[in-house]
Protein backbone atom coordinates (compact mmCIF):
# COMPACT_ATOMS: atom_id res chain seq x y z
CA UNK A 1 0.00 0.00 0.00
CA UNK A 2 1.11 3.53 -0.94
CA UNK A 3 1.29 5.73 2.65
CA UNK A 4 1.54 9.39 2.27
CA UNK A 5 3.36 10.89 0.06
CA UNK A 6 5.13 14.67 0.70
CA UNK A 7 7.54 16.78 -1.16
CA UNK A 8 10.60 17.49 0.41
CA UNK A 9 10.74 21.24 1.91
CA UNK A 10 13.53 22.77 -0.27
CA UNK A 11 13.18 26.17 -1.13
CA UNK A 12 15.54 27.42 -3.52
CA UNK A 13 16.40 31.11 -3.88
CA UNK A 14 16.71 32.01 -7.27
CA UNK A 15 18.77 35.73 -7.70
CA UNK A 16 16.20 38.08 -10.60
CA UNK A 17 18.09 40.82 -12.00
CA UNK A 18 15.67 43.63 -13.09
CA UNK A 19 15.99 47.29 -13.28
CA UNK A 20 13.92 50.01 -14.78
CA UNK A 21 14.96 53.35 -15.69
CA UNK A 22 12.77 56.07 -16.19
CA UNK A 23 13.17 59.15 -18.33
CA UNK A 24 10.29 61.95 -18.56
CA UNK A 25 10.12 64.37 -20.96
CA UNK A 26 7.12 66.62 -21.89
CA UNK A 27 5.87 64.35 -24.44
CA UNK A 28 5.85 61.22 -23.04
CA UNK A 29 7.75 59.28 -19.89
CA UNK A 30 9.48 56.09 -21.04
CA UNK A 31 10.18 53.16 -18.51
CA UNK A 32 13.10 50.85 -19.99
CA UNK A 33 12.90 48.05 -18.43
CA UNK A 34 16.16 45.47 -18.53
CA UNK A 35 16.60 41.57 -17.26
CA UNK A 36 13.53 39.11 -16.81
CA UNK A 37 10.41 39.81 -15.49
CA UNK A 38 9.47 36.77 -12.90
CA UNK A 39 7.77 36.01 -10.01
CA UNK A 40 10.68 38.02 -7.78
CA UNK A 41 10.09 40.71 -9.12
CA UNK A 42 6.74 41.76 -10.19
CA UNK A 43 5.51 43.59 -7.21
CA UNK A 44 8.40 46.00 -7.71
CA UNK A 45 7.03 45.92 -11.42
CA UNK A 46 3.84 46.09 -10.54
CA UNK A 47 4.47 49.47 -8.32
CA UNK A 48 6.45 51.45 -10.69
CA UNK A 49 4.08 51.00 -13.76
CA UNK A 50 1.09 52.04 -10.90
CA UNK A 51 2.99 54.56 -10.18
CA UNK A 52 4.17 56.01 -13.13
CA UNK A 53 0.43 56.14 -14.73
CA UNK A 54 -0.46 57.76 -11.21
CA UNK A 55 1.58 60.22 -12.59
CA UNK A 56 -0.55 61.12 -15.22
CA UNK A 57 1.95 61.79 -17.97
CA UNK A 58 1.01 62.73 -20.97
CA UNK A 59 1.84 59.42 -22.40
CA UNK A 60 3.41 56.07 -21.13
CA UNK A 61 5.66 54.51 -22.98
CA UNK A 62 7.36 51.07 -21.72
CA UNK A 63 10.56 49.74 -23.11
CA UNK A 64 10.93 45.80 -23.15
CA UNK A 65 13.71 45.72 -25.71
CA UNK A 66 16.30 44.53 -22.81
CA UNK A 67 14.05 42.24 -21.37
CA UNK A 68 15.58 38.21 -21.39
CA UNK A 69 12.74 36.48 -19.86
CA UNK A 70 8.22 37.79 -19.36
CA UNK A 71 6.57 34.84 -17.36
CA UNK A 72 2.93 34.62 -17.30
CA UNK A 73 3.16 37.05 -14.62
CA UNK A 74 5.10 39.18 -16.48
CA UNK A 75 2.14 39.28 -19.31
CA UNK A 76 -0.56 39.55 -16.73
CA UNK A 77 0.95 43.06 -15.32
CA UNK A 78 1.22 43.86 -19.13
CA UNK A 79 -2.39 43.56 -19.36
CA UNK A 80 -3.11 44.98 -15.91
CA UNK A 81 -1.19 48.33 -16.92
CA UNK A 82 -2.58 48.57 -20.33
CA UNK A 83 -5.95 48.64 -18.30
CA UNK A 84 -4.72 51.39 -15.84
CA UNK A 85 -3.79 53.35 -17.92
CA UNK A 86 -6.57 53.06 -20.25
CA UNK A 87 -8.78 53.99 -17.13
CA UNK A 88 -6.60 56.90 -16.01
CA UNK A 89 -6.80 58.39 -19.36
CA UNK A 90 -3.04 57.79 -20.36
CA UNK A 91 -1.98 56.62 -23.51
CA UNK A 92 0.13 53.67 -23.24
CA UNK A 93 2.76 52.03 -25.79
CA UNK A 94 4.94 48.64 -25.24
CA UNK A 95 8.07 48.12 -27.25
CA UNK A 96 8.89 44.69 -27.61
CA UNK A 97 11.48 43.32 -30.47
CA UNK A 98 12.66 39.88 -29.27
CA UNK A 99 11.19 36.63 -28.67
CA UNK A 100 11.60 36.77 -24.50
CA UNK A 101 8.27 39.04 -24.93
CA UNK A 102 6.86 38.41 -28.34
CA UNK A 103 6.40 34.72 -28.27
CA UNK A 104 4.17 34.14 -25.21
CA UNK A 105 1.80 37.68 -26.33
CA UNK A 106 1.51 35.94 -30.07
CA UNK A 107 0.93 32.34 -28.59
CA UNK A 108 -1.98 34.09 -26.77
CA UNK A 109 -2.88 36.48 -29.32
CA UNK A 110 -2.35 39.46 -27.02
CA UNK A 111 -1.19 41.66 -29.60
CA UNK A 112 -4.72 42.44 -30.71
CA UNK A 113 -5.47 44.06 -27.02
CA UNK A 114 -2.01 45.38 -26.19
CA UNK A 115 -0.53 48.13 -28.15
CA UNK A 116 2.97 46.53 -29.12
CA UNK A 117 5.72 48.41 -31.35
CA UNK A 118 9.40 47.58 -32.30
CA UNK A 119 10.62 50.86 -31.30
CA UNK A 120 10.33 53.40 -28.66
CA UNK A 121 10.31 56.15 -31.92
CA UNK A 122 7.40 53.58 -33.44
CA UNK A 123 5.56 54.12 -30.11
CA UNK A 124 6.64 57.82 -29.82
CA UNK A 125 5.20 58.59 -32.76
CA UNK A 126 1.84 56.01 -32.42
CA UNK A 127 0.88 58.18 -29.55
CA UNK A 128 1.34 61.27 -31.11
CA UNK A 129 -1.39 60.90 -33.66
CA UNK A 130 -3.27 58.60 -31.32
CA UNK A 131 -5.15 61.76 -30.01
CA UNK A 132 -6.19 63.10 -33.40
CA UNK A 133 -7.45 59.29 -34.24
CA UNK A 134 -10.06 59.61 -31.28
CA UNK A 135 -10.97 63.24 -32.14
CA UNK A 136 -14.73 63.07 -33.58
CA UNK A 137 -14.11 65.18 -36.74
Amino acid sequence: MLGRITAPHLRVDIPSVLTMEVTATAEATVVAVRGEIDLAVLGRFRSRLAEEIGLAPRALVLDLTRVAFCGAGGITELLVAASEAHVSGVPFAIVAAHRAVLRPVSVLRLERVLPFHRSVAAAQDWLAVLPRLRTPR
